[in-house]
């Protein structure tokens, strides 16, 4: 109503703007009943007591909310805590059932062009730099990158890609 109030109110050129702009917060303000901060604030406490039960810690609390909208969670665990590489499982939502992992020896060539040639790596002197999970993805299908931002596979006939 707020919204109906200002787009309504904004046609005549003579009205106050900025008794206009009052009256549409006041509508707003009286919408939103003042229980609701202590309401919300009872439903994230809540949801840590449940969650701690569970053996689930959360350090940022204010998240939980947004956590009810997810659909899908990815973990991205690096390996820091058991070594210090990342292995590619396979990869999912290519075939007729999303949820089916495919093996990457077994992915199209144009799925393993996407893997190889869609990253920010770079190669330097010392080797590839960029984000571990890209570099994973890279060396799962057996590609690698050089100087100039080519993509070369290590085998088979495919051909090397300019990025």
């Amino acid at each position: 109503s707020a919204s109906y109030v200002w787009t309504e109110g904004t046609k005549d050129p003579d009205r106050n703007r900025y008794k206009l702009f009052l009256q549409c917060t006041l509508i707003l303000t009286c919408v939103v009943p003042p229980e609701l901060p202590i309401e919300l604030s009872l439903a994230v406490n809540t949801s840590l007591i449940a969650l701690t039960k569970l053996g689930v810690f959360c350090t940022e609390p204010f998240r939980i909310p947004f956590a009810g909208k997810l659909d899908v969670c990815c973990f991205d665990k690096t390996g820091t805590l058991t070594s210090d590489s990342l292995v590619v499982k396979g990869i999912a939502g290519i075939n007729e059932d999303a949820d089916e992992l495919v093996s990457v020896s077994d992915v199209s060539n144009d799925t393993a062009l996407v893997l190889a040639s869609c990253h920010s790596l770079i190669q330097l002197d010392d080797g590839s730099v960029g984000d571990p999970v890209e570099k994973a993805a890279l060396k799962a299908v057996d590609w690698s990158i050089s100087r100039g931002d080519i993509v070369t596979p290590r085998k088979g006939m495919r051909q090397s890609v300019k990025i």
